[in-house]
C-alpha cells in the first residue's frame, strides 16, 4: 500500500513537472474559472442582494479611508477585513438570514474592538432587518437581542483594545443609551416583521383569488354544464316527439300505400303537419337561445302549456294511438311554470308510447288538488310482434327531473295487462311564481 501510494504521489509529480508552466498555469486558470462558474451559481437570481451588500461595504471603506490608516500592510488589511466581512454576507441575507446576523456581527464587533475608527454598522441593521423580514416572529425576536447587544458591548468595554488604532474613544454609557440601543433594535425588528407580515396578507389574498377564480372557473363550467343539459331536455322533447311520431306515420305509409292510396295520402299529409311543427318548435328554441336574438318579423312561439294538449292528443291519434283525456280540478289555475312542466312529461310519455308500444290505446289524465298536480299516462300492451324502437333514456331523466323542480317525483312502471304507465306529481309552493334559473325553474322568493 504505501509503495502503491508513492507511485502515485511520484506519477502526479512527474506529470505536473512535465507540463511545465504553461501546464501550471493553465490548471490555475481553469480553478479560477471553476470557482468563478460555481459563484455565479450561487449568486444567480439575489442581484438585488449583491447590489445591496457592494454598496454597503463600498460606504464602510470609503468613510475609513478618509481617516488616518495604520502604517504598513499588515494592519490595513486587518483594519479593511472587518468591514467588508461585515457587508459581503448580506449577499445571503434572504436564504439565510440567521447566519448572516452572527456573521455581520462578529465582523463588526471585531472591527470596533480592533479599530475605532472603522464603523459597517449599517450592515448589522439590515441583517437584523432581514431576519425578521424572512423568519417567523418566535424565532426572530433574538435578532433585537443580538443587535442591541452588538451595539452595546464596544461601548461598554473600558477602554477599547486598540490594537490597530491607539486612541481612547471609550465613552462612559448611561440607562438612556441602552435605552436608545434597545428602541433602534426593536423598531428595525417591527419594520422587519411588519412587511413580513404584509407579504404573508398579500400571498394569502394572492391564494385566495386564485382559488375564487379556480371556483368561478368550476361554477362557470356546472352552469354551462346545467345549460347544456336544459337544451339537451327541450331538443329532446321537441324533436324526439314529432320524430316517432313522423317515423311511425311512415311506417304506417309503407304498409298501406300498396293497398289504400288514400290512406297513405293522408299519412303523408299527417308526416307534413308533424315536420312543420318540428320545424316551428325548433326555430322558437334557436330564437330563445339566440343572443342577440335574430331580427325577423316572425314572433317567437308562445311557451306551451296545458291549454295546448289537444294538440299532442291530436298527432297521437294520427300516429294511430287514441288518447282517452281527463281533466279535473282548475289546471288552468298552476304557474306557469308548473303546467310547462306538465306538458312536456304528458309529450314525453305520449313519444315513448309511440316508440316502444305503437299504435295502442293510451289513457291521459290530469288532476289537480289543493294546489298539486297528477299527471297520469298508461298504455295498453303493445302488439305480440312489435318490436319497440331504441331510446337514449333521456326521457325518463328529463320527466324526472321537471317533476324534482317542483318537490315532485316520477313513477314509471309495468301495469298488470301487459302495458306502461307514467304518473308524475308536481307540488309547487303556495304563492310561488317560478322563474327559469340554473338550467330549470326556481321559486322567485327563493332565489
Amino acid at each position: 500500500m504505501a509503495g502503491g501510494s508513492w507511485r502515485r504521489h511520484g506519477t502526479d509529480r512527474s506529470v505536473r513537472s512535465s507540463l511545465g508552466p504553461r501546464g501550471s498555469l493553465r490548471a490555475s486558470a481553469g480553478s479560477v474559472r471553476a470557482f468563478a462558474a460555481t459563484l455565479r451559481r450561487r449568486l444567480a437570481g439575489r442581484p438585488a442582494d449583491v447590489l445591496v451588500a457592494v454598496v454597503l461595504t463600498g460606504i464602510a471603506v470609503l468613510l475609513r479611508l478618509r481617516l488616518p490608516m495604520p502604517d504598513g500592510a499588515g494592519p490595513t488589511a486587518a483594519v479593511m477585513a472587518p468591514l467588508v466581512g461585515a457587508g459581503l454576507p448580506l449577499v445571503w441575507r434572504r436564504s439565510r438570514p440567521g447566519l448572516v446576523l452572527a456573521a455581520t456581527a462578529v465582523c463588526y464587533l471585531t472591527g470596533e474592538l480592533l479599530d475605532p475608527f472603522g464603523d459597517n454598522a449599517q450592515s448589522v441593521f439590515l441583517a437584523c432587518y432581514s431576519v425578521a423580514r424572512h423568519t417567523p416572529a418566535p424565532r426572530s425576536l433574538l435578532a433585537p437581542v443580538a443587535l442591541t447587544t452588538t451595539l452595546i458591548v464596544p461601548e461598554a468595554v473600558d477602554g477599547r483594545l486598540n490594537v490597530i488604532s491607539p486612541a481612547d474613544t471609550a465613552i462612559p454609557l448611561g440607562p438612556a443609551d441602552y435605552l436608545v440601543a434597545a428602541a433602534m433594535a426593536a423598531a428595525v425588528w417591527l419594520l422587519g416583521a411588519s412587511r413580513r407580515r404584509l407579504y404573508a396578507d398579500a400571498a394569502r389574498l394572492r391564494d385566495l383569488a386564485e382559488r375564487l377564480r379556480a371556483e368561478q372557473r368550476v361554477s362557470a363550467r356546472r352552469a354551462v354544464a346545467a345549460e347544456r343539459a336544459r337544451i339537451a331536455r327541450d331538443l329532446h322533447d321537441l324533436v324526439a316527439h314529432h320524430v316517432s311520431a313522423i317515423a311511425l306515420q311512415a311506417r304506417a305509409v309503407t304498409v298501406v300505400l300498396p293497398d289504400d292510396s288514400r290512406a297513405a295520402g293522408q299519412g303523408v299529409a299527417a308526416i307534413s303537419e308533424a315536420a312543420d311543427t318540428a320545424l316551428d318548435e325548433m326555430r322558437g328554441l334557436v330564437r330563445l337561445l339566440a343572443d342577440p336574438p335574430p331580427e325577423s318579423g316572425a314572433a317567437p312561439l308562445p311557451q306551451p302549456s296545458l291549454r295546448h294538449l289537444e294538440r299532442l292528443t291530436g298527432e297521437s291519434e294520427a300516429a294511430g294511438c287514441p288518447v282517452t283525456l281527463t281533466v279535473t280540478g282548475p289546471v288552468a289555475e298552476l304557474p306557469p311554470a308548473v303546467q310547462v312542466s306538465a306538458y312536456r312529461v304528458v309529450q314525453e310519455a305520449l313519444s315513448n308510447v309511440r316508440k316502444h308500444a305503437g299504435a295502442v290505446p293510451v289513457r291521459a289524465g290530469l288532476a289537480c288538488r289543493d294546489g298539486g298536480l297528477t299527471v297520469t299516462v298508461e298504455n295498453a300492451a303493445p302488439a305480440p310482434d312489435r318490436r319497440p324502437m331504441p331510446g337514449s333514456g333521456l326521457g325518463l331523466i328529463g320527466m324526472r327531473e321537471r317533476a324534482a323542480l317542483f318537490g315532485g317525483t316520477l313513477r314509471a312502471e309495468p301495469v298488470p295487462d301487459g302495458g306502461w304507465r307514467v304518473v308524475a306529481t308536481f307540488r309547487p309552493r303556495d304563492g310561488s311564481s317560478y322563474v327559469l334559473a340554473d338550467g330549470g325553474y326556481a321559486p322567485e322568493e327563493g332565489r
